[in-house]
């Protein structure tokens, strides 16, 4: 190998060598979004507006307050049937034009659903955007139900009822158990349903709750120029139009809900409270706060790919058992929630399981504040991972213009995690546990491994 000559290695040094003086440090860009934009048409829509720094890919959401809670008698299981109908035909748009056109631009254009909302999401590059805007408004707005395709996708929602995760059913059947009223609905339509449902049923369904005072627009990464186009193409008229949905007072019925898969199959159990709703952000806080603390990992995989194991201290049930998982779930409506534990294991041990979790749940006040401090660090960490995923991050935005809450960025959010003390989230805590005489439970698997009676004596 050649050396290199003086004048060279002289020249590299000159070049490479910078005065301690004259170095600059430029600031660090604020993680999330840099801003954030809003304004409320006359009509009602709402619409907000993320702007962020060298992202690949943009997103953006119509969200709609017409999730199966805004179901009645008539038309129950019509939001799962919108949830698979958006990929058929609009005014402006056929199927096959809709798929063919967005692969070939490399965008994906979702629907995803629960019982308070339904959404639609369109993710691309951003100079697409203003190109592929408008199948996302086709998609959302003015969907025309027509009678053959409801037919062709009469299959897909049967499907889907066949492939249905143990645990995503189990998640639905103790929200079930759990109300009296509209949020019983399950996200998914019956089988005793399905042939009954009719594009008359679906247009009146979109007609009554896909308003534009239900309805919000949000973006990550697209200009807020063209968000607002995007939701003038949603309703472009300047009145507000009048509310036609029921919103009767969910009660706390404690109930218990089954779905038997045959004996010694592996076995779901949950078993919830209530909680809380969005409309406090700070009780909000605490009460995820409460379940990031006892552990809130995926039962299929924990802290990486390859671990199975439960976030502590509620994986500390399932020492000496490599068959059964653990996790505490939280789910918030508008004005009521749903906080418990999930349980998954072999048949014969469901009935252990079943007092385990129970027993978790009413002792749910004995966290410590380093398992509070713990868990507020998991949940900070999760809300920071919400922020890199544009979807994610534009649906969030849209949730919060819908309720109301004004949190907006990752880092707003971390800050107000560091504001809550651990007295106050023990508080929440000891609330909860104080409803154990009142749970609602849900058994997906063996039902007979575990005894009913058990939940009564408690």
């Amino acid at each position: 190998m050649k050396k290199l000559s003086p004048k060279i290695l002289q020249h590299y040094k000159t070049i490479s060598t910078s005065r301690p003086g004259r170095a600059e440090c430029y600031p660090q860009a604020v993680y999330g979004p840099t801003e954030i934009q809003k304004s409320v048409m006359l009509n009602g829509i709402q619409i907000v507006a993320a702007r962020v720094s060298g992202a690949l890919m943009t997103a953006c959401t119509v969200m709609f307050q017409a999730g199966s809670r805004f179901e009645t008698n008539d038309d129950l299981g019509a939001s799962h049937f919108i949830r698979t109908m958006s990929s058929a035909s609009g005014r402006e748009y056929t199927a096959f034009g809709k798929l063919r056109v967005l692969q070939q631009q490399g965008a994906y254009l979702t629907c995803t659903s629960d019982r308070q909302t339904i959404a639609f999401n369109l993710r691309c590059p951003l100079p697409l955007f203003n190109t592929l805007k408008g199948y996302l408004a086709d998609t959302a707005a003015r969907c025309s139900y027509h009678e053959w395709e409801i037919a062709d996708r009469k299959q897909q929602v049967r499907g889907d009822l066949t492939r249905m995760h143990p645990e995503q059913r189990v998640l639905d059947l103790v929200q079930r158990a759990c109300w009296a009223g509209p949020l019983a609905n399950s996200m998914f339509c019956e089988e005793e349903r399905i042939d009954s449902m009719t594009s008359e049923k679906l247009t009146s369904y979109a007609a009554t709750n896909f308003k534009s005072i239900h309805c919000a627009v949000a973006s990550v990464g697209i200009p807020f120029e063209e968000t607002i186009e995007l939701a003038e193409m949603i309703d472009s008229r300047v009145g507000r139009p009048t509310s036609e949905q029921c919103h009767s007072c969910p009660r706390f019925r404690s109930g218990i809900e089954t779905y038997d898969l045959g004996s010694d199959s592996d076995t779901w159990i949950a078993a919830a409270v209530r909680g809380c709703g969005t409309g406090d952000v700070n009780n909000l806080f605490k009460h995820a706060l409460v379940a990031s603390a006892c552990g809130t990992g995926s039962m299929t995989q924990g802290q990486h790919w390859m671990d199975r194991t439960s976030e502590g201290p509620i994986g500390i049930l399932s020492l000496g058992d490599i068959f059964s998982d653990y996790r505490a779930l939280n789910i918030s409506y508008a004005e009521t929630g749903v906080f418990g534990i999930v349980a998954k294991c072999k048949a014969e041990m469901a009935c252990n399981a079943a007092y385990a979790a129970t027993d978790f749940l009413a002792n749910v006040y004995k966290l410590s504040p380093e398992q509070i401090e713990n868990g507020k660090k998991r949940l900070q960490v999760s809300l920071c991972f919400h922020d890199e995923d544009p979807v994610k991050a534009s649906q969030g935005l849209a949730l919060q213009a819908l309720s109301g809450a004004h949190i907006d960025t990752a880092e707003q959010a971390v800050s107000m995690l560091d504001a809550i003390n651990a007295a106050d989230v023990t508080d929440t805590a000891a609330t909860l546990a104080s409803r154990c005489n009142q749970m609602a439970i849900a058994i997906v698997g063996d039902v007979g491994a575990v005894p009913t009676d058990i939940f009564y004596n408690m």
